[in-house]
């Protein structure tokens, strides 16, 4: 079973390693470092008009250490035929949960290793602490994890007490109370309750690693964490497993009845429909939009302003041009008395619409946040017209007759 679960892992690591080279580009990599930097800039600038006993600082913390343990979650790498073929073997299959366990933990472990990285600056100039309370606070972090990834090992398992396998007592109601108990009493507490919840969850595995495993939650559990996965990755291209879905969204049908029923606006009427029912294309435009309007809401200056604004629309266009073929292998398009010059108009006017929100959107926020540098506000504005306009006009139509050639 161990053999089984390194093949897995192998796979896993190659698919993921395929998605992230396209993630991570040339330009992606040197826009990212820009943004790390001015944020690391603007973060140490931050740190030196705070002092310590601010009374929502220990708040923030507890909040920022909070979201830290929710990240990495149990990779069982267990696929829906499994159910099947490894069905006979489900005796063995413990020692196969437990490397995954052990993979899980070393990823989860470096996340929360990065998480306490970039707020022990605001610990330490928050509150008194010394560098054994940020190592208590460290240690303490990584066990709430252990115990987190512990309770859902048990959710995999029949088991006849829940509450072992109970994600909101261990995941968020624990993690509150030590966070809790380190911050405002001593961080030795929060270490001792923390370690406590860890032995009462680990040493109930005897009761619950010979029971009958759970398979029906076992394949959704990997698969809703795969999907969260791909949802990632389709932030930057496009991910054939994701299987999208429809939803009606009444609310807009005041401006989707502004489209004249008309042939020339046959394909102006399925990309705006399309794109407003597609679950994964709508919810990647609005994830997109309301990251880059909490980016800027956040970020002040004269410059980054100006870049972030720009870096979003491009990357919310970017991402809107593979639903152009979205209609391709509908046999009954074809047969529509319909040129493709109407298709590409249609399209252009779809994301002319979709991005000068955008735009307005972002202008607003930086308008409200940089309301004293009139050259911030109009930077954003003339830069995002500039920027839209090329986009559409200039980029996308080359764009797509690239596309057809490799189609």
């Amino acid at each position: 079973m161990k053999q089984l679960f390194r093949q897995r892992l192998t796979s896993h690591l190659k698919e993921m390693m395929r998605y992230l080279r396209l993630v991570f580009n040339d330009y992606f990599v040197l826009a990212l470092l820009f943004v790390i930097g001015a944020l690391g800039y603007y973060y140490s600038n931050a740190l030196k008009q705070l002092h310590t006993g601010l009374w929502w600082a220990p708040i923030l913390i507890i909040g920022i250490l909070l979201v830290s343990v929710q990240l990495g979650r149990f990779a069982t790498l267990i696929e829906a035929p499994d159910y099947v073929f490894l069905l006979p073997r489900e005796a063995e299959l413990y020692q196969y949960l437990k490397s995954g366990f052990k993979y899980s933990l070393s990823i989860a472990v470096a996340i929360q290793v990065l998480f306490w990285i970039l707020v022990m600056p605001f610990i330490q100039v928050t509150m008194h602490v010394t560098a054994i309370d940020l190592y208590l606070l460290l240690a303490t972090l990584v066990i709430l994890k252990m115990t987190w990834l512990n309770t859902d090992f048990a959710r995999k398992y029949h088991l006849k007490r829940n509450w072992l396998s109970n994600r909101p007592l261990f995941r968020w109601l624990v993690p509150v109370i030590t966070f809790a108990f380190s911050i405002y009493v001593n961080y030795w507490i929060g270490l001792v309750v923390s370690a406590v919840a860890l032995a009462v969850s680990y040493f109930s595995r005897n009761r619950w690693a010979t029971r009958s495993l759970d398979w029906t939650t076992m394949i959704a559990d990997e698969n809703s964490r795969m999907h969260t996965v791909y949802q990632f990755f389709n932030l930057f291209t496009d991910v054939p497993t994701l299987q999208g879905s429809v939803k009606r969204r009444r609310y807009v049908d005041v401006i989707l009845n502004q489209i004249k029923l008309i042939p020339k606006n046959t394909y102006l009427y399925l990309y705006a429909h399309g794109i407003v029912r597609d679950n994964e294309m709508s919810g990647l435009y609005v994830r997109l939009l309301v990251i880059g309007t909490l980016f800027l809401v956040f970020v002040k200056g004269e410059i980054l302003p100006i870049f972030l604004s720009l870096l979003f629309v491009y990357l919310i266009g970017f991402q809107m041009i593979p639903f152009y073929f979205h209609f391709s292998d509908n046999a009954f398009v074809h047969v529509y008395p319909v040129t493709n010059e109407y298709q590409l108009k249609s399209f252009q006017r779809v994301l002319l619409y979709l991005l000068t929100t955008v735009g307005v959107v972002f202008a607003v926020a930086v308008a409200a946040v940089n309301f004293t540098t009139i050259i911030t506000i109009i930077g954003v504005i003339v830069g995002e017209a500039l920027e839209i306009w090329a986009f559409v006009y200039l980029y996308l139509p080359r764009r797509l007759a690239r596309s057809e050639r490799v189609r």
